[in-house]
């Protein structure tokens, strides 16, 4: 009995190391009944790694076995004539295999298979890159009228040569299929009207009080002094000749004026703020091909909340497009902020102060800054204005 007990602490040193090399434990536990066990288990061990052996009785043994390996040992006892009482499978390695011989599962797999290798013959989506004045659609509409969609029936030349043909304000066209996209490229001729100007009015592209002018071509329509909006006509794209004739030119000043940037912060005195507790509750849903197969939800009693949502891909080593779901659900509460103007006003007047930044093209042309600041009702406006000097022409769309 002493040798038998020392045979099996030898081989469940040997499980125990090879136990340690799987990290994730697949296994198989074996529940026989005979006589002779300790040449059996002996013998077996040769075959493959055993652990957690335990002997019940002379004639009652259980042990574990790698999944990979339980055929064998299955195999090898049934050949000794051993009785085996049961078979139990732990690991995730079972659950997989179970998945295989699931035979609406392999059939709806092979129909999946086959579609898509026939939808993959087909063109399903164009890509029109470099329009201006030509619309997408009118060019979509056009090749999918005169050309098939499947892929090798088209002809990306002939796709060229019919677009320049077709449509005179196209210069340069080039055709690529990437996958399932038709791609074009295209380039358009510059017309007389465009290569010389389209004489639009200069107009003002923020609101400022002119300080200088610099009249280049065209006629004025302000002067220095004047305070001009966003999308006033600071030029006119013409001139009058001597004769008294109107003549179509660019419009073209330098005009520099004084921009009023300008940001604006409400400070209430007593209002409601809504903050996370840092409870939360976690609820998981696993699917494959779009079917749900497991769902963790843990109960959810917050009387306000707000959720985050996790996509999370399941198949990275694995054949099968396994995916889940995760939503993370945050319990609010609300809390009645009460606050004096006084104790934070120089926190708000600094975000004011960010705000009109956001509209500052250009803070090293600065030439002023100061804010306001007016109560209404409970309510404190903070307003702060950064006054620059710049040029503030631009040609009317």
């Amino acid at each position: 009995m002493n040798n038998f007990v020392k045979k099996i602490y030898k081989i469940t040193q040997k499980a125990e190391k090879w136990g340690k090399i799987m990290k994730i434990k697949n296994l198989t536990k074996f529940h026989i009944s005979g006589l002779n066990q300790e040449k059996l288990l002996s013998q077996l061990c040769k075959q493959c790694p055993l652990s957690d052996i335990e002997r019940n009785s002379k004639s009652d043994t259980t042990f574990k076995c790698s999944y990979f390996d339980h055929r064998k040992v299955e195999k090898f006892l049934k050949s000794k004539n051993v009785k085996i009482e049961s078979v139990t499978h732990e690991g995730y390695a079972h659950k997989f295999f179970q998945i295989f011989t699931s035979y609406g599962l392999i059939a709806a797999f092979a129909i999946f298979s086959v579609l898509y290798v026939v939808q993959a013959q087909f063109v399903l989506q164009y890509c029109v890159i470099g329009l201006d004045k030509l619309t997408e659609s009118e060019i979509v509409s056009f090749v999918k009228q005169e050309f098939p969609a499947k892929k090798s029936q088209i002809n990306t030349k002939l796709v060229e040569t019919a677009l320049i043909d077709n449509f005179p304000r196209i210069s340069f066209v080039s055709c690529i299929i990437r996958g399932q996209t038709l791609v074009l490229n295209i380039k358009e001729k510059l017309m007389p009207d465009e290569m010389y100007g389209s004489f639009s009015p200069l107009v003002a592209k923020k609101d400022g009080r002119i300080s200088e002018i610099n009249l280049i071509s065209g006629t004025l329509n302000v002067k220095v002094g004047d305070f001009v909006r966003a999308g006033d006509i600071l030029v006119e794209p013409f001139t009058i000749d001597t004769s008294g004739q109107v003549k179509q030119v660019e419009a073209k000043a330098e005009i520099v004026a004084q921009v009023y940037n300008e940001g604006s912060v409400d400070h209430y005195e007593t209002y409601v703020e809504v903050v996370r507790t840092g409870r939360k509750v976690v609820q998981n849903d696993i699917t494959l091909f779009g079917l749900s197969i497991y769902t963790f939800k843990e109960e959810l009693n917050f009387q306000m909340y707000e959720t985050e949502v996790e996509d999370v891909d399941l198949s990275k080593n694995l054949f099968l497009p396994f995916k889940m779901r995760k939503t993370t659900f945050f319990e609010l509460e609300q809390h009645t902020v009460i606050t004096k103007f006084e104790d934070v006003k120089d926190e708000f007047v600094a975000k004011a102060k960010e705000k009109a930044l956001e509209k500052c093209e250009n803070y090293q042309l600065m030439k002023e800054e100061f804010f306001t600041i007016r109560e209404l009702a409970g309510v404190t406006i903070v307003n702060f204005c950064i006054v620059t000097e710049e040029d503030i022409t631009c040609y009317d769309k």
